[in-house]
């Protein structure tokens, strides 16, 4: 189990060791190996004669993927330009002095990074450096721009490296963060897990958009006016697919209206969020499910993660908040 201190509390529990891709003291098979996961780069020795001990953990989270690092030497460590994904990079020991373009910034515990985007970025990093590294395809960051905008962006977005954990970016992602630990930990049982990877890739991709300064954040218009058709569409949508993963991302491009449209279409007419309002709906029907005189009673946990609902906590305090009674109440009224 790891007991690696964090920066935070949000990994702690999690036991990266369960994925272990490698611990060696040859510099070039951990050059190797670590290359295989994110990109071929150069990792050199910043001590003569330093004692390397690299690790590396890495576990799939969906389209995402979560992983742990270190060398236990101080070493610099070129990849070049990372064209096709972004890093998050949150350090849990430890420093590094790294170059983002033209930007120069360091990082320790309580300051983390993000990388990517078609720029330049290498580092060095101090003896007893640890990170915990989330791993962002472009594409997943490029689709929610344009569902966000209405357009795809014209060229990579590049953001500002740095992120402190006391702003405004890290308040905003950390939810998706605890949701990838929670994940990570095997809290949600295997049924929700679809669910809950197309929703932690979507809050975190649009939030760090929404908040953490980039290339295109002044390009983003306006939102548009609210008008039925778009609600009426976006409904419809929502309706037909109660029980499949769906994200603000995915309903933006399934009826090609941008999503900054869309919601504000459902907070004049509805007065909450187009996924507030697909909860509502899933709630009555996992509750219509439960009360249907077919066949076998359905287990309360199958019926919530049908619907999309990861945590059987969460799910039983909206459905008594909705009904006034709670899921197994239901299903002793079952006709």
């Amino acid at each position: 189990m790891n007991t690696s201190p964090v920066a935070s509390p949000v990994f702690a529990g999690v036991d990266f060791e369960r994925g272990r891709l490698f611990e060696t003291r040859d510099a070039d098979e951990a050059q190797f190996l670590c290359g295989r996961v994110f990109s071929p780069h150069r990792l050199r020795l910043l001590a003569p004669g330093g004692a390397l001990h690299a690790r590396m953990d890495n576990l799939p989270m969906g389209a995402l993927s979560l992983s742990r690092l270190s060398w236990q030497a101080p070493v610099a460590v070129d990849p070049g330009t990372l064209e096709n994904y972004y890093l998050l990079c949150l350090p849990t020991r430890g420093g590094i002095d790294y170059w983002h373009g033209r930007h120069a910034y360091q990082a320790t515990p309580g300051q983390f990074s993000i990388v990517g985007g078609g720029q330049r970025f290498h580092f060095a990093a101090s003896e007893n450096y640890e990170q915990i590294v989330v791993r962002i395809e472009r594409t997943a960051v490029d689709a929610a721009w344009a569902a966000l905008a209405g357009a795809p962006p014209r060229d990579a977005i590049c953001f500002r490296g740095d992120v402190p954990t006391d702003g405004p970016t890290w308040c905003a992602i950390e939810p998706a963060l605890r949701m990838m630990a929670e994940a990570a930990r095997g809290d949600p049982a295997l049924a929700a897990l679809p669910h809950l990877h197309a929703r932690l890739e979507d809050l975190l991709v649009t939030s760090l958009l929404l908040r953490q300064p980039h290339s295109h954040l002044q390009m983003r218009p306006p939102g548009g006016a609210a008008v039925s058709p778009t609600l009426r569409k976006a409904k419809a949508y929502m309706l037909e697919r109660l029980e499949e993963p769906l994200t603000l991302t995915t309903l933006a491009h399934g009826i090609d209206v941008p999503a900054r449209t869309i919601q504000s279409a459902f907070q004049v007419a509805e007065g909450m969020g187009p996924l507030q309002w697909l909860r509502i709906r899933r709630l009555h029907a996992a509750r219509e499910a439960l009360l249907s005189a077919d066949g076998k009673a359905p287990r309360v946990a199958d019926t919530a993660f049908r619907f999309g609902f990861c945590h059987l906590g969460e799910f039983a305090q909206h459905y008594r908040r909705a009904f006034n009674e709670t899921p197994r109440q239901t299903l002793l009224r079952r006709a």
